[in-house]
């Protein structure tokens, strides 16, 4: 699947910051500090998660290839002193070795080149610093999600929805990572410390279900005509049967929080 985010930079920011608050809590309670701590936050986007990391007293650096979405983030982030925009790939950040306590992925690790990516936070991670790779999304629990997603099926070439990215060669999966990826952190020396989800819900009027929808990689793949009559389509099955506009939207956050064992001093 080839995506361009860019192309839905304005409503990615708009329609897609529903990362939980009780994230950072939740990882700070697991041993991951936020306040003070350098963050290198990988396929940042417009910087929702860096915005909230900043927040709770980090310095981060957002690192994020498409310059539609940087450009976006500037924009979000405002004056905020603490986040840094760099326009770069995950693979080749150009970040100083060994200076970050904390590398953070949120739905991005899935489109890197996972070789060239882990050896990249091997260099710019500090020794016992924490790797955090994130996912989080809506599931198909409700009756809107599963007519959103038959609509969205019978608009693609080949009537299909696959799983985003190189998710879409996993064997089998594990809170929403491919097993493959825990050979792979094991590997180079990436240790799991923690895995866990969690559930949640996400409020939305019709409107901004249509909006976040534009923003999945799903859509974001499609040609703009494909994609307009596609969003123009859920539009009118939502006026149709949900006339009020009100929808809560199940979703689940996982979470691997992994150490780096490289390095070390005994």
């Amino acid at each position: 699947m080839n995506v361009n985010f860019g192309n839905v930079a304005e409503n990615y920011l708009k329609y897609r910051d529903d990362i939980p608050d009780s994230l950072i809590k939740g990882l700070e309670m697991r041993g991951v500090a936020i306040a003070g701590s350098k963050v290198a936050d990988l396929g940042a986007g417009p910087g929702l998660l860096s915005k909230m990391l900043s927040d709770r007293g980090a310095i981060v650096d957002a690192v994020e290839p498409s310059s539609e979405l940087v450009e976006v983030g500037k924009t979000h982030i405002g004056n905020d002193q603490r986040i840094n925009f760099t326009q770069r790939y995950a693979e080749d950040t150009g970040l100083a070795t060994n200076s970050y306590d904390i590398v953070m992925v949120m739905r991005a690790w899935h489109w890197f080149d996972r070789e060239g990516t882990i050896d990249e936070v091997k260099r710019i991670l500090k020794p016992g610093g924490h790797l955090v790779i994130m996912d989080s999304g809506f599931t198909s629990a409700s009756k809107i999600v599963k007519e959103s997603m038959k609509i969205i099926q019978s608009y693609s070439t080949d009537k299909q929805i696959r799983p985003a990215g190189t998710k879409d060669m996993a064997t089998q999966m594990i809170n929403s990572f491919p097993v493959e990826w825990f050979d792979e952190w094991k590997y180079a020396k990436l240790d799991l410390m923690e895995l866990y989800k969690m559930d949640y819900e996400v409020k939305f009027t019709n409107e901004e279900w249509v909006g976040r929808l534009s923003s999945v990689s799903w859509l974001a793949a499609f040609k703009e005509k494909q994609r307009k009559n596609t969003l123009s389509r859920i539009s009118a099955y939502l006026e149709d049967n949900f006339p009020d506009g009100s929808h809560k939207i199940p979703h689940i956050l996982s979470v691997a929080i992994l150490q780096n064992k490289n390095n070390l001093q005994p």
